[in-house]
């Protein structure tokens, strides 16, 4: 019989293996963030599926850095780029075209960078996204599962998968498939990516802070909104990017 602790003992398993081989790539990661960011660019956040709780741990939130941005397929539906009835559609995910509608949707910078979401690493409109990165000569981090991403079929026209074009990669060391608990049937269930893709985000904000303070630099945190005078604070850091964080 499943139990809590046997999901608690995976998870804190594949915690202990980003630990363990993971420290080297954070630490290259926010220098590269941090170096954006002192240039005055946003760090653009884009994530497929669950990849979205990686960006929404980053994007605006109290006891975080300011200068993200998350890039969202559900905005071409908000702002009536795409149908109702096109973003039902199953193969919506997989529409090259679609990455040239998000790029102009929003309005990215000449030195904002790019972080990458999704573990299989194959949907067509994030690998011609992470394509249009390149070819303008940004800096792109993609967080995969390195399994997952090998054992995955390419459903871009190239044949190429996200990981193709990433400076660098950063495993969150889920398996393949992503479940690590197995009932009594044989049926596998509980998955671990959310857990480690969602840590591997707060030690890069840590990282990236370390980084900038250490360099003799303020750092842009949000504050809770509970806090007196966390609306003054929140806006006055957020109105350098006006326009940016919010398009």
């Amino acid at each position: 019989m499943a139990e809590a602790k046997e999901f608690f003992s995976a998870a804190k398993h594949a915690l202990e293996e980003v630990k363990n081989t993971q420290r080297e790539a954070v630490y290259e990661a926010a220098k590269m963030m941090g170096d954006c960011m002192l240039e005055n660019g946003l760090v653009q956040l884009f994530g497929l599926g669950h990849g979205l709780a990686f960006s929404m741990e980053l994007g605006y939130r109290a006891g975080g850095l300011m200068p993200f941005h998350q890039i969202k397929m559900e905005d071409l539906l908000l702002r009536g780029v795409v149908s109702p009835e096109e973003a039902n559609q199953p193969d919506f995910n997989d529409r090259t075209d679609l990455a040239d509608k998000l790029w102009n949707m929003y309005n990215i910078d000449d030195h904002d960078m790019f972080i990458l979401i999704s573990n299989p690493a194959n949907n067509g409109v994030i690998v011609e996204f992470a394509k249009k990165i390149k070819e303008k000569g940004r800096k792109l981090i993609v967080v995969t599962s390195k399994a997952e991403a090998e054992a995955s079929v390419s459903r871009h026209s190239s044949g190429k998968k996200l990981t193709d074009y990433a400076d660098l990669i950063l495993d969150n060391c889920a398996p393949s498939p992503d479940m690590v608990v197995t009932l009594e049937n044989g049926q596998k269930i509980n998955q671990v990516s959310t857990v480690t893709g969602n840590v591997i985000a707060q030690m890069l904000c840590a990282e990236t802070y370390r980084y900038l303070t250490g360099l003799g630099h303020d750092c842009p945190v949000l504050l809770s909104a509970n806090v007196k005078g966390a609306d003054v604070h929140n806006r006055e850091i957020s109105d350098v990017y006006l326009g940016r964080w919010n398009s």
